[in-house]
């Protein structure tokens, strides 16, 4: 869908401009249980992306979590396809365990109307279809920031993973402040960033509301840290932080990129 936009729209060229975007030499793969990964388009955060991407285990299954920026569909949106498409290539969604999830969290929706104009997602396939090439996804929208759903959500995607008996990763897929100065853009996302590194979901939540941050994937962060924290996270590591200036050169309208790995 956002082939040609966030990225290239030919196979030939994607796997170049994704390997290009590769940390080179690759770094040692780390353990991990989710990640905090950005979605513009890759001239502005593919580097960011790729930095994380690098450094995660092979997972038979990623739970990508994503925001709805058009608030269309459900709360909770879990994607009703059967197979997920890009340049590239078909994604699978694992079916079994899209059940199983329904299963724990009944407020989870099947409902493509929340993901027919998101690219949130969608982004992050070309990465797990190039480094990961027997992955399935499973993958939501959510459109909520109420701390009670995304703590009932993190449980029911660990109760998920537990159940599978798999290897699993959560990623969350979201770019931090939006459009104000570099300066308070770096304010800004340094306070989320404190939030996250915390393992603190409910505190990220508080802190962006309070703070009036303009971060677009708080509740898939707030829902991946919930998980994370149930499957027995320690810590969580800021591998890059960067903004949309770095290549715009638009010190007055800037977006943040963070790349976490979680622990």
């Amino acid at each position: 869908m956002v082939a040609g936009m966030f990225y290239e729209d030919s196979a030939r060229e994607l796997l170049r401009q994704v390997k290009a975007l590769w940390p080179q030499p690759k770094p040692k793969p780390q353990e991990a249980l989710g990640a905090v990964i950005p979605h513009a388009g890759y001239v502005y955060s593919g580097k960011t992306a790729a930095r994380v991407y690098a450094v995660l285990p092979a997972a038979d299954v990623y739970f990508l979590l994503g925001p709805n920026h058009t608030g269309r569909g459900s709360a909770l949106a879990l994607s009703a396809a059967t197979v997920w498409k890009t340049p590239l290539g078909d994604v699978d969604v694992d079916q079994e365990l899209s059940e199983r999830l329904i299963g724990f969290y009944a407020e989870v929706r099947r409902d493509e109307a929340a993901h027919s104009h998101e690219h949130s997602l969608e982004v992050q396939l070309p990465f797990i279809q190039i480094y990961s090439h027997q992955a399935v996804i499973v993958p939501l929208v959510l459109c909520t920031q109420q701390q009670e759903k995304l703590q009932a959500l993190g449980r029911a995607l660990a109760q998920t993973i537990r159940a599978s008996g798999k290897k699993c990763l959560v990623i969350a897929s979201s770019d931090m402040n939006h459009f104000e100065s570099l300066s308070r853009t770096e304010e800004l996302d340094r306070l989320a960033l404190e939030k996250i590194s915390a393992l603190d979901p409910a505190g990220l939540l508080h802190t962006v509301r309070q703070n009036h941050i303009s971060m677009c994937g708080a509740g898939p962060v707030a829902a991946m840290l919930y998980a994370a924290l149930e499957l027995g996270a320690r810590r969580a590591k800021v591998l890059e932080y960067t903004t949309s200036a770095a290549v715009s050169q638009d010190t007055q309208k800037v977006v943040g990129y963070a790349g976490v790995i979680v622990q």
